[in-house]
């Protein structure tokens, strides 16, 4: 019995000590939190709203606040600039259970800024979200935001983003996604932004489309570089996108593509060629494109060959620097 409780103590601090890493690494640093947000010992608030509520409007250096591992239930907004949202990982959660139709305290709907468990607004330029969990619980049949982001240069590290219907609406400015895990089913990435996702893995949980861009004419839209798309048991057959209006862009470069996707990758939808601007360069996997069979669209783009230098990473950010990796 001693031996066996003498395990499941070793047990708890190695749980404990990977859940606080962030935390550490913060002090090793020389990050000083802004605030720490949890229900454990030595936090500063109990709600991330009230951490970020504390930050000053016209915010000019940056402010690093801390998620301890818990449930933040509720919709947070980030409305001020130059904040890093940090969690311990996965097991901090920020979580809501309504779609964007169901009317709010003033008998409105929603829409898809009230619904989203996180919605990072035009103020809320430079951010950081990384280690945490954003999900939307509300389940199928409306449209129900894990984030929805309005902001520009938006950096997501090591997410989990997760929902069904229009999972992340990302409507103007530029975000990079990086080794981030989104899931859902139907449009589950969609909206106006630049957004280029590097080494994601992109779940599709049941039949639907991936993408549904709404990108203007002259600017880049989602760009896939290295991604997984990955499938539940039975590989229910998703599009790679679909296209929602003005001239919308989303481009797959050397992404692995789960058996679930169409062979004809693309589906018609409100707009039309030539505005529709669909490409694959130098997909693999079951779900890949074949140039010897050719199944895909022909309206969309497919290529063997290396992608054009305009989807580089450094091309598709601009001016853009973000900030590098905690080590």
């Amino acid at each position: 019995m001693n031996r066996l409780r003498s395990r499941l103590s070793a047990f708890a601090l190695a749980l404990a000590a990977l859940l606080l890493a962030p935390l550490a690494r913060a002090a090793a640093d020389d990050e000083k939190p802004f605030r720490i947000v949890g229900p454990a010992a030595g936090a500063d608030c109990r709600t991330v709203q009230e951490a970020i509520d504390a930050v000053p409007a016209d915010n000019a250096a940056p402010k690093l606040i801390l998620l301890q591992p818990g449930v933040f239930f509720g919709h947070t907004v980030l409305d001020k600039p130059f904040v890093t949202l940090r969690g311990s990982g996965p097991a901090s959660l920020l979580t809501y259970n309504l779609g964007q139709a169901i009317p709010g305290a003033d008998g409105q709907e929603l829409t898809w800024r009230g619904a989203a468990a996180l919605l990072i607004t035009p103020a809320a330029h430079d951010a950081v979200i990384e280690h945490l969990t954003l999900e939307n619980t509300y389940g199928k049949g409306m449209q129900a935001q894990a984030c929805s982001v309005e902001a520009d240069r938006v950096l997501f590290r090591r997410c989990r983003i997760l929902g069904w219907q229009d999972t992340i609406r990302l409507e103007t400015g530029r975000q990079l996604f990086e080794q981030c895990y989104i899931s859902g089913h139907v449009d589950f990435i969609y909206g106006g932004a630049t957004a280029y996702f590097e080494n994601c893995e992109i779940h599709c949980r049941d039949q639907g489309y991936i993408t549904a861009p709404a990108t203007p004419a002259g600017r880049i839209g989602f760009v896939f570089a290295g991604c997984r798309i990955t499938f539940p048991y039975g590989n229910p057959p998703t599009y790679l996108g679909r296209p929602w209006k003005e001239s919308p862009q989303a481009v797959f470069l050397g992404c692995e593509l789960g058996a679930g996707v169409k062979p004809e990758g693309w589906k018609e939808w409100r707009v039309g060629p030539p505005l529709v601007r669909f490409a694959e360069y130098q997909s693999r996997g079951p779900g890949a494109g074949s140039a010897e069979q050719a199944t895909r669209v022909a309206w969309a783009t497919f290529s063997a060959e290396p992608a054009p230098a305009a989807f580089t990473r450094t091309a598709v950010l601009g001016d853009w620097q973000p900030p590098p990796a905690q080590p």
